[in-house]
């Protein structure tokens, strides 16, 4: 039986009309499935990552310039995609893309303004098949900092904070460390 978009009524048909309208595009836009936009968050969620999207637009005023999920056994893909479909069912700009995409981009200027970026695959350690090269590194760290000195939410995945320490750099990590929402999970 497929669902509806108002089936789970986390959508409101006079509120949400012209979203659901254009929900395909809407959800291509956000590097997710439209599955997203109307599934709760309580269903891939903690209580933490609930009410840090609830608390969203507090976030840059608090100095945040995003949220970390950390941990090995974490598996961040579903709980960033309903993030992703929380926050554009409630019209801010969010968009899931991978490390590949956002050095892509950034390589060439032109990494999306989207209010919240989410890379589930931020941080991957190198012996469980991550790891980038040192100039990406240091592109991933201006793009971190542009994004944070515009006011705009940055949400990424790393498996182990001291292994993003020695493969990334001490200052990626102490940006993270020092400016992100760290969600710790064993």
């Amino acid at each position: 039986m497929k669902l509806t978009p108002y089936a789970t009524k986390v959508l409101d048909p006079i509120v949400h009309a012209r979203l659901v309208a254009d929900i395909e595009s809407v959800a291509q836009d956000a590097g997710i499935q439209p599955s997203w936009i109307w599934t709760p968050m309580s269903k891939n969620c903690t209580d933490d990552e609930v009410q840090w999207v609830r608390r969203f637009r507090h976030h840059t005023a608090e100095g945040s310039a995003g949220l970390a999920f950390v941990g090995r056994d974490l598996e961040p893909e579903n709980r960033m995609a309903a993030i992703a479909g929380a926050l554009t069912r409630n019209f801010i700009n969010a968009k899931v893309m991978t490390l590949g995409q956002v050095v892509d981009y950034a390589k060439d200027s032109v990494l999306p303004g989207v209010s919240c970026l989410l890379i589930p695959n931020f941080f991957i350690e190198k012996s469980h098949g991550g790891g980038i090269a040192s100039w990406q590194v240091s592109l991933l760290l201006d793009v971190l900092v542009d994004r944070q000195a515009k006011g705009l939410q940055t949400v990424i995945y790393v498996s182990d904070l001291s292994a993003l320490g020695a493969e990334y750099g001490k200052a990626l990590l102490r940006h993270v460390e020092n400016n992100f929402v760290c969600l710790e999970e064993s």
